[in-house]
């Protein structure tokens, strides 16, 4: 009838593939080829999608809805990025960080350094839940530890992401480790302990590729001048004493106690605050200055410059306008039906359970490179692939551990991920340059595809369990 709204239509494959592709095309010819920033393409891939939803009848309202609930999901996560470049300004300004430099380059040793760079964050992940936040507290000072050692600064980033990343994934208070079982209807100490089959090979094999390129550059060719001068800058510059540990260890117990992340990092900050004071002599005014522009130093040494001038709350806004572009593409690829059409014809395919779970680690490991989010992927995947696990009667942990297998832990490699946009904000160093020493983001989903195709570790449903499904 005349006048009668028209009912939107969801994108059909073909266009809807069109515009994923418009998206990868944007995003890899401007940041690889042209060297900028991936937050114009991802709006212009965003714009595109917007273009294509309208043309289908679908309302700008409705794709605003869209945006806005995919962004709602990663607030707790953006706040707790600004909450981290707090956190490194005030640990800077109290010279925690330097504490923790000054000492770990008199007790790592070259040779065995990546190894312990993936060991300590994978134990510090583990222990907080977070890569991010282990990126950039324990990774700040790795990093300057390892340019003191003459380690190139793509591979200790590597190794740095691949521990931090392996943390995230296994840690029970992990957002990600929760989210993935969340959406699969498991347990998520079920979902841990499945996880241990595709992590603990790959886990294995980092520590001898790492420890095998240690040997190569840890050689006794440290640099060692430099590494005396920067002990003697640190020294000059800052209040070192091991007090100033406390607060790291601080975390750690908070983590015991369970207290959530973002007050728990803002209690960090706070000691970190005293410590600028009550040791360092830094004034109020400095410290309110670093907190929001970031710390600043200039202490005639470049390299010990490089580290230390980080932080801050506006040094995060990069990354958070990044997790906001990137999540408003994937509201509309999913409102407008674009996500569900290109996900149903991988379904479509699917005739075995080893093809089921090898579809969901390619499918996770696809959103993943199309959005650049960790949340996304596993939401839209899981959300998709989880009638066809009860279908075959396959555990949902199952599904959980591929939607992680791929979903998390390559999200620090994608060049236009938060997480990639984050630890470029950290430690300088571009996804691009660390992101092919990254070998846990790497070689898990490998595993992954591997261990499914000999159809190994895929426990099914009893009769009991089949019927609470």
């Amino acid at each position: 009838m005349k006048g009668e709204k028209k009912t939107a239509k969801p994108v059909g494959f073909w266009l809807s593939v069109l515009t994923f592709l418009v998206l990868i095309v944007l995003v890899v010819s401007m940041t690889a080829g042209l060297k900028t920033a991936p937050h114009v393409p991802l709006l212009m891939a965003a714009a595109f999608a917007a273009v294509v939803g309208a043309f289908h009848r679908f309302s700008w309202k409705e794709m605003m809805e869209g945006m806005t609930g995919a962004i709602s999901t990663a607030l707790p996560a953006l706040l707790i990025i600004m909450s981290i470049g707090i956190l490194i300004a005030a640990w800077m300004a109290g010279g925690v960080i330097p504490t923790m430099v000054y000492y770990g380059l008199q007790i790592i040793s070259p040779r065995f350094f990546l190894v312990t760079a993936l060991l300590l964050c994978s134990l510090v992940s583990l222990a907080i839940g977070s890569s991010l936040s282990t990126i950039g507290t324990v990774g700040v000072a790795l990093f300057g530890i390892g340019s003191a050692l003459g380690i190139p600064p793509a591979i200790t980033a590597g190794a740095i992401v691949s521990g931090a990343y392996f943390g995230d994934k296994m840690s029970p208070l992990s957002d990600t480790t929760n989210l993935a079982p969340s959406v699969s209807d498991a347990n998520v100490f079920d979902h841990i302990r499945h996880m241990m089959v595709t992590t603990t090979p790959t886990y294995l094999i980092c520590i001898v590729i790492y420890g095998i390129i240690g040997f190569a550059y840890g050689g006794g060719t440290a640099d060692t001048a430099q590494i005396e001068a920067t002990l003697r800058t640190l020294r000059e510059t800052f209040v070192i004493h091991p007090l100033l540990l406390l607060p790291p260890l601080l975390v750690l117990v908070m983590v015991i106690f369970r207290i959530p992340a973002l007050p728990g990092l803002m209690g960090a900050a706070v000691l970190g605050m005293l410590a600028a004071v009550l040791v360092q002599g830094a004034s109020i005014t400095e410290i309110l200055q670093g907190i929001m522009n970031g710390f600043t130093a200039s202490t005639g040494v470049e390299a010990v410059d490089a580290l230390l001038n980080r932080g801050g709350l506006l040094s995060m806004m990069k990354t958070v306008a990044l997790a906001i572009v990137a999540l408003s593409f994937a509201g509309v690829f999913e409102c407008t039906g674009m996500a569900s059409s290109i996900l149903k014809k991988v379904v479509s395919h699917v005739k075995t359970e080893r093809g089921l779970v090898i579809a969901t680690i390619l499918t996770a490991w696809g959103i993943l490179l199309g959005t650049g989010q960790q949340y996304v992927a596993i939401i839209m995947a899981g959300r998709l692939f989880r009638p066809l696990y009860q279908e075959y009667n396959l555990k949902p942990q199952n599904l959980s551990r591929a939607l992680e297998d791929a979903g998390t832990v390559f999200g620090g490699i994608v060049p236009y991920s938060t997480g990639a946009g984050f630890t470029e904000g950290m430690l300088g160093v571009s996804a691009w340059q660390y992101g092919p020493f990254t070998f846990f983001g790497w070689i898990n989903p490998l595993v992954a595809i591997l261990i499914a195709a000999l159809g190994k570790s895929m426990p099914h449903l009893g009769q009991k369990e089949k019927g609470r499904t």
